[in-house]
């Protein structure tokens, strides 16, 4: 398993938890934020691959325009759901079926299939967060956009 643990916090396979999971700017790695809990807010750590089930897709378009408009990252989009497990590389078995959602924000406002970019990508069943994508199981179900 991945260094994921910060604070004491202890992370296991199956553990639940509803956890925010949104790409850390500086270091790289997925960052893991408590939703809920006696650590809600807190930032629980960081890792590589991110294991996730039953999580919403979410942007901000707000603070995703003004980053179009400035040129600067920020963290604006993000998924919402339970948390698995983490560690370095996802498994075999989800990364070659090139299921990826990924997320451009100076192209579109939603996150999307790679395959099909047309195709709003609003929330996932299980999934990876891997690399700048997410990793999908099984392809997803037609979807309509959550508005901001």
């Amino acid at each position: 398993m991945a260094a994921l643990l910060r604070s004491g916090w202890q992370a296991s396979r199956g553990m639940g938890g509803n956890l925010q999971r949104f790409t850390h700017l500086n270091n790289g790695q997925y960052s893991v934020r408590a939703l809920q809990g006696p650590h809600k807010g807190l930032v629980l750590g960081y890792a590589p691959a991110i294991e996730l089930t039953d999580a919403n897709l979410i942007v901000r378009e707000k603070t995703r325009l003004k980053a179009v408009e400035q040129g600067v990252r920020n963290v604006h989009a993000w998924s919402e759901g339970i948390f698995e497990s983490c560690c370095d590389h996802p498994p075999a078995s989800v990364t070659t079926k090139q299921l990826r959602v990924t997320y451009f924000p100076f192209i579109k406002s939603h996150f999307f299939l790679r395959s099909r970019p047309d195709q709003t990508i609003t929330r996932i069943d299980h999934a990876w967060a891997y690399q700048a994508d997410i990793w999908l199981s099984a392809p997803p179900a037609p979807q309509k956009p959550i508005g901001d």
